[in-house]
């Protein structure tokens, strides 16, 4: 087995949706995967494109976005290394949003109608799929129930689910813990954030100038303290925060 392969077979037990297989499954799987680097800034596909492929991405980070009416742009997930994503071209003849990379990537495609033939010869692979997307449709609700939320309260949890991964409540900061964005007085405050205003505006289903304003409201409220970048947000009342996140 050369490295590549060998590459491809750890990336693919890594990631959840393909968890349960054991080693045969993954070896036919990976026979399907192939190996794509990208820039930051490039695209994978558009919005209404011929759906030929899903993917696996395995290093970087990407996000899926929808273009509405009106010419903006919203995007419906960010998606970290070990997360598929485009599943539904699998049972669609077209791709319903874009997904464009954020940092330099490495993503494996896998071909629409191979894959296709596959899941008929492997029961367990089509029921981790749906799996899958039942847990991508729940988070597509979710993100529907936040864009009927004021600006405000969209912003608000935002900051607390940053505050749930990157604040350590026992005081040092250590992505991937906390608890529900509330550390005690003497833990750290300060949540750095991953994207541009404009993404995160993007993000919010908002503007960036909805945004700033919004920010400003923050700030004057002593909600928050902001770096001159925005990049840093120094949460200075927990239970305002939350306050605002429920209105």
């Amino acid at each position: 087995m050369s490295l590549r392969e060998d590459r491809a077979l750890a990336d693919l037990r890594a990631a959840p949706l393909f968890a349960h297989f054991d080693d045969e499954q993954l070896r036919r799987f990976a026979a399907l995967a192939q190996p794509q680097y990208l820039e930051t800034g490039s695209s994978l596909f558009l919005q209404g494109d011929r759906a030929s492929a899903f993917y696996l991405l395995a290093e970087g980070e990407l996000k899926v976005f929808k273009t509405l009416r009106d010419g903006r742009d919203t995007s419906l997930r960010h998606v970290p290394a070990g997360q598929t994503f485009a599943e539904a071209a699998l049972f669609r003849e077209t791709y319903p949003s874009s997904a464009e990379t954020m940092s330099d990537c490495l993503v494996y495609r896998f071909d629409r109608q191979r894959t296709l033939d596959l899941l008929a010869a492997e029961p367990q692979l089509s029921l981790n799929l749906l799996a899958a997307m039942a847990d991508l449709l729940a988070l597509l609700n979710r993100r529907v129930e936040e864009l009927l939320l004021p600006v405000a309260a969209r912003l608000a949890r935002y900051l607390l689910a940053r505050a749930d991964e990157q604040l350590d409540p026992s005081g040092a900061a250590a992505p991937g813990a906390g608890t529900a964005g509330s550390p005690p007085a003497d833990g750290p405050r300060v949540v750095t954030l991953p994207t541009t205003k404009r993404e995160l505006a993007a993000r919010l289903g908002t503007v960036p100038e909805t945004l700033s304003r919004t920010f400003d409201r923050l700030r004057r409220a002593e909600v928050v303290r902001m770096s001159a970048d925005h990049r840093l947000i120094e949460i200075l009342s927990f239970d305002k925060l939350h306050r605002i996140a429920q209105d």
